[in-house]
Parts: structure tokens; sequence; C-alpha cells
């Protein structure tokens, strides 16, 4: 649920929540209020034109978060080598590195989650984007001042872990209130397009400015790419509601907000599966990223330059179904397309142990053929199930249910290699794909279970979440 977040207000749009008098009408320009246009006489619904084209707003938005993003893979890329070729660090010292950017999506955000709700969204985002700018400069301007240290590298990735927590919460939320209800699957489908886009180009252009620029500078890249989408945020005309400050501050409110997020989202019946859905598919893709590589070296005999080929060309699909996840999504019904991929991850899971009954032309193919699945099914399954969850919460309660939906999914990324690693030293490497392959199909039962596949566009009234 990225992957990856509504009482009377749900999915409100910008020229709903003036109607309702929910504080200082929101400013924005015309055509950026998330209100379609009637179609015009003749032609085609402006509906079907996309949503960059007819809101401003969001294309600033979207367009910020797009450069940080291919930002954050370059340091994906930079940030582990500047360990390895600047202080000599090994597999320890990278993997607390990485670590330690993921640690607070699993401890902060179901506290991030409940400021989420009381604070200003777009403010969040900019104060996110503009620490990160400073956290990440820092690193290449101590390594030209020759003071660069491992402490240094492990608190600024632990800094920006909690900012990358902050500007994820407020962005889930922001956008339920920038864009009206049947944008969302549009604005989902632009994020996770952006998403895939840097994840493929990303990370091949972070390793060539290592080469060329060295790790050190090429991290100031990253960093000028939140400026960037800092700048890009304080252009944005939508002005949200103010909060209606009805609840009491202090630490005992606080925890009782914290509960609060856990009664929402485990309360409502959607909101609960669509959890351990995301959950258990998370856990099964990540399973599977992390051990097709080992599989490949010891049970297949590949070479280095095999298995680099069957990842790249496997995962380049991902750019594919983000580009028709939109489509797709309105095609079938959120429902049924979230049915359906998770059961091409279950086929996909189980055809990798084949590979072990041909040559090496029959397992590349295999692997290529497995991993083009997974990789087209990812984004298009991210795209429905973060739209079911903005539309089932209303907006004061986006930050919370984020908050505790976030460290399940997102923390199954690091819980599906330990998972995976423990089955292949147990049984063998072939039978964690099995394994995932069965978390797939769990997921696949929480979609049935949770009735999620009767949803099409939109979430009835009846499994929306209410907060008096």
């Amino acid at each position: 649920m990225t992957s990856t977040n509504s009482s009377s207000g749900t999915g409100t749009t910008p020229a709903e929540a003036e109607s309702a008098g929910g504080g200082v009408p929101p400013q924005s320009p015309p055509g950026a209020s998330g209100t379609a246009p009637p179609p015009p006489a003749g032609g085609k619904s402006a509906k079907q034109r996309s949503v960059l084209f007819r809101n401003r707003d969001f294309a600033l938005v979207w367009g910020g978060e797009s450069i940080s993003l291919l930002g954050s893979e370059i340091s994906v890329v930079a940030l582990p080598l500047l360990a390895v070729i600047g202080f000599g660090e090994g597999a320890v010292g990278v993997g607390m590195l990485i670590a330690a950017q993921w640690i607070p999506f699993v401890l902060l955000a179901p506290l991030m989650g409940v400021f989420t709700d009381r604070l200003n969204r777009r403010m969040m985002m900019q104060v996110s984007n503009a620490a990160r700018f400073l956290v990440l400069g820092s690193l290449p301007l101590a390594w030209a001042l020759d003071g660069l240290t491992m402490v240094h590298l492990y608190v600024a990735a632990l800094v920006k872990g909690v900012f990358d927590v902050v500007f994820q919460l407020a962005y889930q939320a922001y956008l339920p209130q920038l864009l009206a209800r049947e944008d969302l699957v549009d604005g989902n489908a632009k994020t996770q397009l952006s998403r895939s886009v840097a994840l493929i180009f990303g990370r091949s252009g972070g390793g060539a400015l290592v080469s060329v620029l060295g790790a050190a500078r090429a991290l100031t890249v990253d960093a000028v790419s939140y400026l960037l989408a800092a700048i890009a945020l304080s252009f944005v005309r939508f002005r949200e509601p103010e909060k209606q400050q009805t609840h009491a501050r202090g630490l005992r409110a606080t925890m009782a907000d914290l509960r609060g997020g856990i009664s929402m989202t485990f309360g409502n019946k959607l909101l609960r599966y669509l959890t351990l859905m995301a959950t258990f598919g998370n856990t099964a893709v990540s399973m599977v990223l992390a051990m097709i590589i080992v599989f490949g070296y010891e049970d297949l005999g590949l070479t280095a330059a095999q298995v680099g080929l069957t990842l790249g060309v496997g995962g380049a699909p991902v750019v594919l179904g983000a580009i028709l996840s939109r489509r797709i999504n309105e095609r079938l019904g959120i429902g049924r397309t979230l049915l359906v991929t998770h059961v091409m991850l279950v086929v996909a899971f189980a055809l990798l142990p084949l590979a072990q009954l041909g040559g090496t032309g029959f397992a590349v193919t295999v692997l290529i053929i497995s991993q083009g699945i997974s990789s087209f099914t990812t984004p298009v399954g991210n795209v429905g199930v973060m739209t079911l969850i903005q539309k089932a919460t209303p907006p004061q309660a986006m930050g919370r249910v984020g908050g505790v939906s976030l460290p399940l999914v997102w923390g199954a990324n690091a819980a599906g290699p330990l998972l995976g690693s423990a089955v292949a030293v147990t049984v063998g490497n072939a039978a964690s794909f099995y394994l995932a392959s069965a978390l797939a199909l769990c997921a696949v039962f929480w979609v049935l279970a949770g009735s999620v596949t009767r949803l099409t566009d939109d979430v009835p009234e009846d499994m929306r979440l209410v907060v008096d």
C-alpha cells in the first residue's frame, strides 16, 4: 500500500470541502479542484484525458515527486558504494546502512500518522524535502572537506529514513484532498509510473554517476532532487481546509490516537483485508527478489551476466504495467484486478523451481517469464490497493490508517528476504519459491474474504470507514 490512505467527508475534493464549510475554503485555480468538466458534445469525455492536463496542482506535486524518486534511486546505489569504496565496509556495514533507512518505517510510522492527521500535509512534504536536501547534501560537503565518517553516514541514513516516513504518509493523505474521487486511479497510476521509471533508470544512472563523479558527488544529485521537489510544492495553489482542533493534545491524547489508528485499520473489514493482502503479497515478492539471485548462481549455474540479463529483461515490464495500470483497473474493476494480479503472482512464483528441469537457455527463459509476470502485475495491483484505501478512508483519518499499515506492508520488504533465507538454508533455495507462491495465495484469500472483488471503481458506503 505502498506500495502501499475517508464519515461524511469521505474522499472530499477541494470543491466539496468548501461547500462543507470545513474551515478556510481551499484556494485553487479553475480546473485544479479535481472536479471534471462535462464531456464535450460529440467528443470523448474529458475524464479520459490525463489528470495532468486538468489539474495544475497535481502536475506540480507529481512532477516534484517524480524528480525526487529518480534521485532516491541514485542514492540506493551511491550510498552503499560510498561506504564500500570510501570506508572499506563489507556486508555488515552496508546492511546496517540500508536497515537504518527502513527502521523508521517500522518504529515511527504509527506516531507520524497521528501528526499527519493533525498538521498541514503540504507543509509536511515541504519540510521533509528540505530536510532530506540538507541531510544528503551534508555528505558530499563533508567528503570534500575530508571530514566524512561512517557515523555521519549512519546518522544521515537514519534521519533520511525518518523524513521518508513523514513524506510518504503526507503524500498518500494529500492526494485524496487534491484530486476528485474519479481521478484517484489516474493519480495513483502516475505516481506508480514514476516509481517504476525511477527504479529502472535511477539505479543504472546511479551506477554511471558513481563511476564518473564518485559516490559522494553522485549523492549531490539526489540532494538537489529534493530541493527541486520542495520548490515545486511552493507553487501549488490549493490550500487544505483548516484542521478542526477537536481533540486534546499531549502524550495521553497521542496514545489514544495511536490506538484509534489501529482500531480504524483493523476494525474496518475492507481496510483490514487490504492490509493483510498487501502484507502477504509484499512478503512474497521481496522473498523472491532476494532469493532468485542465489538460486540462479547455486542451483542453475548461471553466470553473473546471465543473472543480470534475467533480472534486467524480466524487470522491464514494470514500466508497461505502470503505464497500463489505470486502464486495467478501470476495465476490469479494481477488485477483480487485485484478484487477477495476485493469482498471477501465485503462478509466477510457482514457475521458478521448474527452471531446474532444462538447460541454461530454458532456465533463463523461465526466470524471465516469472520475473516479467511479477514485474508487470506489481504496479497494477499497487494502484488498485492504494486507490481503494484512499476511497474508503476519511481525509481526517488518512494519516493514522497509513501509519498503522505502513510498518506491516513495507516491513514485509525486510521480512521476506529473512524468511526466504531461513527456508533456503533449511530446505533449499527452490523451497523458498513454493513458500512465496503460498504467501501470494494467502493474499488471494484475503481478497476473496474481504469481498474486495465486488468493488469496481468506488467503495460503497457500507464498506467505508466511519470516524466520529
